[in-house]
């Protein structure tokens, strides 16, 4: 039923994304075109993001779908620009993921020029229009301050990593480091990378954007969900990372094994912190889907990940393994 609710929405996903592929058609430059090359290459992130739309109920669930495609939509685009722009400067990257924090705000915005420190700035007021959408559609759901408050901390880690983490790698990899010491005595026992690696996703952000219910949702999600999520996101792209000589956070572990294990960690620790939830059984569905999902792409089938994928899903169980086979033939229907 979860399932099916959730591939329900995917042509409303994509009915949006095309509206910000046509608003990008009258957008010549640059930066249009890493607009739409993001659409184009990450448009998964926000299918997979719109489970989340099925906590608001009946009545919100358009509304955090909105939501939850354009701020996922924005996240997709800056991580572009960040990357394939030549630009090393931390101020711009912030000055740039301000955007994402005005998403959250229902008061007006105070930010400005978003591109003021970016060296192209043009991009007919694309960037703007995402952030409008996502005010727009929380000012439907009516989001409480509790929440909002929450998603905010959580988009400041992600604006966090996403400052450092394209910087010069050295630089990069120091200023991280110190970001979780400087959070290690509320979330110990964890690698920087690892600690990295769950600000980097924006699924506590969904969650607490769409569920009117959102006690423990920070304490399970930062860091075991999201952490989850991003070092998945990084074990199937471990080769195309090397060879295009990107930081990749898993690539820090001294070995498979280690991967292996620390990947079981966080799949088991996700499933033991979402039992406390409101809604545990989607929870627990998302931490399972999760492992589907990224190893069912052909990625995960590569002669260098491909046995420590199949020992991921035999050591996980039943569920992930039978979700991961649906997650197959969804990819060759050309659904995901």
């Amino acid at each position: 039923m979860l399932i099916a609710r959730m591939l329900a929405n995917f042509p409303k996903v994509r009915r949006q994304l095309k509206e910000y592929r046509n608003f990008l058609a009258g957008c010549p430059g640059p930066l249009a075109r890493q607009a739409l090359d993001s659409i184009r290459d990450k448009e998964f992130h926000c299918l997979g993001g719109s489970v989340y739309a099925l906590l608001a109920g009946r009545d919100k669930e358009d509304d955090a779908l909105r939501f939850i495609v354009a701020f996922q939509t924005i996240s997709d685009y800056l991580d572009n620009l960040c990357d394939r722009m030549g630009v090393q400067s931390e101020p711009a990257f912030r000055r740039l993921h301000a955007s994402m924090l005005d998403c959250l705000t229902d008061r007006p915005l105070q930010s400005g020029d978003y591109y003021a420190l970016f060296p192209e700035g043009g991009d007919g007021g694309y960037l703007r229009r995402l952030v409008d959408d996502c005010r727009a559609a929380l000012a439907q759901i009516g989001l409480d301050e509790r929440r909002r408050r929450q998603a905010q901390q959580l988009t400041r880690l992600y604006i966090d990593l996403q400052s450092y983490k394209h910087l010069r790698r050295k630089t990069g990899e120091e200023k991280l480091a110190g970001l979780y010491r400087r959070h290690a005595a509320a979330m110990p026992g964890l690698y920087w990378w690892e600690f990295a690696a769950a600000c980097g996703s924006t699924l506590g952000v969904f969650c607490l954007a769409a569920a009117p219910d959102c006690r423990g949702v920070y304490r399970a999600y930062m860091p075991w969900v999201c952490g989850l999520h991003i070092l998945l996101d990084y074990f199937i792209d471990q080769e195309e990372d090397e060879a295009h000589g990107d930081m990749n956070l898993v690539s820090y572990y001294s070995s498979e094994e280690m991967q292996l294990q620390r990947l079981l960690l966080f799949y088991a620790r996700a499933r033991e912190e979402v039992k406390h939830l409101a809604n545990s059984a989607f929870h627990t569905m998302v931490a399972d889907g999760l492992l589907a999902l990224y190893l069912s792409d052909p990625k995960a089938r590569s002669p260098v990940l491909r046995d420590t994928g199949r020992r991921l899903l035999a050591e996980a169980g039943l569920r992930p393994r039978v979700l991961c086979g649906l997650a197959r033939v969804l990819r060759r229907a050309g659904v995901l």
